[in-house]
């Protein structure tokens, strides 16, 4: 087993910084494809930390299937405030820009900026905005979106700060083959088809006074109409036992169920 912690690379990402605050002084193992962080995890061979959400631009649907498809647990997590930085290769200037590279949801956080700014520019995707810092540190006709260390890892000169539509933050967790114990604990389920379903499972949390601090839907990607649920709920540190009585209760209400852990 590595005692590296898995993220998206290149250096500089917005992942290595969330992994630095979970795990401190860690070192890191860094994947060009999201998805093999998730292999990784999966394979005991250490943890991994990935974004699951964003304040402005929601969700991070690739990872939250992720988390139903890959035998990982989440084991913590961290949030931070999202401050970006358009930057380019020394001497490239406004005029000369005709591409702006960044990682999609990026392109979402500060969408009025470059409209504004660079209505002509060509937004090119990226795995990353570490990546897109690297690709622009090589071109005369690019600029990145960012975060600034990153920009003064790979030598790019920033050309204007703070380019978010508004202030944002993105959550990040850590995900491990083994579980975890903490306050917080993550679910994924599918409802059975049929009146009160839904209203049936939260019922037991208000029943058993647990705050929800999460839901959100997304399409199962199985038919048209049929969604799984995401759910957080505080445990209130509730032993392990009345959590997996819980649990079997709502078991009994879904098609599909998944614990995600506690952290």
């Amino acid at each position: 087993m590595s005692d590296k912690v898995a993220v998206l690379g290149p250096k500089g990402t917005f992942s290595e910084s969330a992994a630095l605050k979970i795990y401190p002084g860690a070192p890191l193992e860094y994947f060009d494809d999201i998805e093999d962080v998730f292999r990784y995890a999966e394979a005991g061979k250490g943890p991994g930390v990935v974004a699951i959400e964003n304040s402005l631009e929601g969700s991070v649907g690739n990872n939250l299937e992720s988390l139903m498809r890959y035998d990982v647990k989440i084991t913590g997590e961290a949030v931070l405030d999202i401050r970006l930085y358009l930057m380019a290769k020394k001497g490239v200037t406004k005029d000369k820009i005709k591409v702006i590279l960044s990682h999609p949801h990026v392109f979402g956080q500060c969408r009025e900026y470059l409209s504004k700014n660079y209505p002509n520019a060509v937004r090119q995707a990226s795995t990353s905005t570490a990546e897109a810092i690297r690709e622009a540190s090589s071109r005369d006709d690019a600029a990145a979106v960012g975060y600034r260390s990153a920009g003064l890892l790979y030598g790019l000169t920033v050309l204007a700060e703070g380019v978010q539509d508004t202030e944002s933050q993105t959550r990040f967790v850590s995900i491990s083959k083994d579980a975890g114990e903490g306050k917080k604990t993550s679910l994924i389920f599918a409802v059975k088809d049929e009146p009160g379903a839904l209203y049936s499972i939260l019922k037991l949390f208000s029943d058993a006074c647990l705050n929800l601090t999460k839901i959100e839907s997304r399409p199962s990607r199985k038919k048209l109409g049929e969604y799984v649920f995401f759910l957080d709920y505080e445990n209130k540190g509730m032993p392990a036992g009345e959590r997996e009585m819980l649990h079997r209760k709502i078991i009994e209400r879904t098609t599909y169920f998944k614990d995600l852990g506690s952290y």
